[in-house]
């Protein structure tokens, strides 16, 4: 044992906790899993799996009362359980406290404004019959955009509105709203940090998002004037150590016309736009968090290879039991790297796996993954 044995439980058995545990396995931890179903993608590969909700107290509680350290996969988890383990002694990453701030987009803006962070002009309501005395009063002007303050996530929650129809279609609910930023680029950074304050930083990645706000394709490294970058990082360590952030960070960026750049969300947990570290970096983020958990010091974020990742989503046409096309297409191709999520039902823009493209040209690996996901079809 290269270290004292902790009992690890992840909140979520999608995707992203198939790639926490599979990260976890070279060093023979033990990682339980909660979650609604063992059919779901991490069910396989933890060494426990409990079946529960997530969203609920009591399944939460009993899922981590037994257990030292208590990650999360998604930001949908039960926060008063949470809360409530973490006064029982358990270590649980995210801090309760910096999720219940993520989770309110609401209060994760006002965050940034109190912290000096760079964000866009924004509002935040508790139903929208407020916003629309704003629009009314002449505070806000069409279009701008609007977002649920709670749940969305993967393009749900988020639209541009632009007339009064389109407000009045909206839900009832606490919403935000935020000016409309006139964007060059959107980018991304994941930084990590652990107990001790030791704190690493990946390359930016550059993000270009399908007509359903869902994230298509990431370019690695992004595009960008090496500033940009160096200002990026700055902002990702003020952020982290302005709350003391144990885990790993993910920071979504917009760079406006003007070079400006402007936080639009983060993700406390593993994340798209940190996919390519697996095959583009000696330690991917998914290792990196099992690191910052455990109080290990970083590993290296350095990019060993340029990478393009792209989604693979369920087909608009097709819902049912999941069938691959073009794998062997993928398989055929050098530098390729195909990972299949293993969910048994695809429905239309669902999330069924992703394909990374490595190599040392760019403009070669833009073209293989513009082929592939040409030939990469998910159908029924």
């Amino acid at each position: 044992m290269i270290f004292p044995e902790k009992k690890i439980g992840i909140l979520g058995g999608g995707q992203l906790g198939k790639m926490l545990c599979i990260a976890a396995a070279p060093w023979h931890l033990k990682i339980a899993v909660l979650d609604k179903d063992p059919s779901f993608p991490a069910a396989p590969y933890c060494t426990e799996f409990v079946k529960g909700d997530f969203s609920e107290y009591d399944d939460v509680m009993n899922f981590g009362k037994d257990l030292d350290i208590i990650t999360i996969e998604i930001e949908g988890v039960n926060s008063k359980a949470l809360h409530d383990l973490k006064k029982m002694g358990k270590a649980v990453f995210p801090d309760p406290e910096f999720l219940d701030i993520v989770k309110d987009k609401g209060r994760q803006n006002q965050f940034y404004r109190v912290h000096r962070l760079p964000t866009t002009r924004f509002s935040s309501f508790d139903q929208l019959t407020k916003l629309k005395e704003k629009v009314d009063n002449g505070d806000w002007k069409f279009p701008f955009v609007w977002k649920s303050r709670f749940e969305g996530y993967d393009g749900r929650g988020v639209a541009i509105v632009k007339s009064d129809d389109e407000l009045n279609s909206l839900p009832k609910g606490a919403c935000l709203i935020e000016e409309l930023v006139d964007i060059e680029k959107e980018l991304a950074i994941i930084v990590c940090r652990n107990e001790n304050g030791e704190k690493s930083v990946y390359g930016a990645v550059e993000m270009v998002f399908h007509e359903a706000n869902l994230l298509d394709q990431l370019e690695s490294p992004a595009n960008i004037d090496p500033a940009i970058e160096h200002k990026m990082k700055e902002i990702a360590f003020e952020l982290v150590d302005s709350v003391d952030y144990r885990g790993i960070l993910a920071i979504e960026f917009f760079l406006d016309k003007k070079g400006n750049l402007l936080i639009n969300e983060v993700a406390p947990r593993p994340h798209n736009s940190g996919h390519h570290t697996i095959e583009c970096c000696p330690c991917s983020q998914y290792e990196q968090l099992i690191r910052m958990i455990l109080n290990l010091p970083p590993g290296d974020t350095t990019s060993t290879q340029q990478g393009i990742m792209f989604n693979l989503l369920g087909h608009p046409d097709y819902s049912g039991q999941a069938k691959i096309e073009g794998f062997q297409q993928a398989l055929n191709t050098k530098n390729v790297h195909l990972h299949w999520y293993g969910k048994p039902q695809t429905r239309p823009m669902r999330k069924m796996g992703h394909v990374v493209v490595a190599g040392e040209n760019r403009k070669e690996i833009l073209s293989t993954a513009e082929d592939l996901k040409k030939k990469i079809i998910i159908k029924s």
